[in-house]
């Protein structure tokens, strides 16, 4: 296993197609996920481009949060920028998957000079529009089977005057019931864990290590400026941007996808007709090809 240390901390890393150009930085979703699943995908795309991926701070094979520290979403984007420095490398694509989308936007936006264009894949952008998307999403379902509480509780999220902070932890408790797995198209876990045997290596890692999530999310989601809505900044980037979306995603619902086609300059949406939010998994063939093409064309 390769490591780096960037400030102090030793964060894990995998790197594809090193003499390959141009170089893509693969941010992880979750929050807390690790770049473990997306490793078939980056060795895909290292035929073609120079892909790191790496753990976050505090996930999985990187070194794990302190009991008393913080953490924000910044500084998730902080280490990011000084890991493209200790790697040499002078600029980067950001691909980010899911909350990793929220980091790639806000990344390009603050490093402009560091940024060659961005890459959002079923990204959240803001916690209250995708909390909306999901109550959304979910919520007709919901009346079909007659479920009072989570009927209320959907409600709840979609009101106007309801919080960021407040819509997001509301959005925890729906219920991903079968009903709803299937109404909203959600993968079936047995297909899913079918993948990972097939193309996922096992770490050789401790227990503590794949328990590390927790302690992530739980620290994120007390930091003020995971409940930012960061949709503004898609029209102050004068990079290149692709948004990948999957018909089905709740992460990025109508209302974000709409905003991008409408404010991102250079913007380009592709849906993923028949995918929901793991696109690279439901449909990889296509979903490298939309990259590469992407990339080819204007880098």
């Amino acid at each position: 296993m390769a490591f780096i240390s960037v400030l102090g901390k030793n964060i894990y890393y995998e790197e594809h197609g090193r003499d390959k150009h141009p170089t893509i930085v693969y941010l992880h979703g979750g929050p807390g996920e690790s770049c473990l699943t997306y490793s078939y995908q980056a060795k895909m795309l290292g035929e073609f481009c120079h892909i790191i991926s790496f753990d976050q701070y505090g996930v999985f094979r990187s070194d794990p949060l302190p009991k008393d520290g913080k953490l924000s979403v910044n500084d998730l984007v902080e280490m990011t920028e000084r890991m493209r420095i200790k790697l040499g490398i002078k600029s980067w694509i950001p691909l980010g998957h899911s909350f990793g989308g929220m980091l790639a936007l806000i990344y390009a936006h603050k490093y402009p000079d560091s940024t060659d264009a961005a890459i959002y894949d079923n990204p959240m952008w803001s916690a209250l529009h995708t909390a909306r998307a999901i109550s959304g999403a979910t919520l007709p379902c919901f009346e079909q089977t007659g479920n009072a509480d989570q009927i209320k509780l959907c409600k709840e999220i979609l009101k106007d005057s309801i919080s960021a902070k407040e819509a997001f932890e509301k959005s925890m408790g729906i219920e991903m019931n079968e009903d709803v797995r299937r109404h909203c198209h959600v993968i079936d876990n047995e297909s899913y864990n079918a993948y990972i045997n097939e193309h996922i290596e096992e770490p050789q890692v401790s227990e503590e290590c794949w328990g590390r999530f927790a302690a992530f999310r739980q620290k994120l989601f007390e930091s003020d400026d995971f409940y930012e809505n960061y949709l503004p900044l898609l029209s102050g980037i004068d990079k290149p941007q692709l948004l990948i979306a999957g018909e089905y995603d709740m992460t990025c619902g109508g209302y974000e996808r709409k905003h991008f086609s409408q404010h991102a300059k250079f913007g380009n949406l592709e849906t993923l007709l028949g995918s929901a939010h793991l696109s690279w998994f439901e449909q990889p063939e296509k979903y490298t090809k939309i990259i590469i093409d992407f990339v080819k064309d204007r880098i």
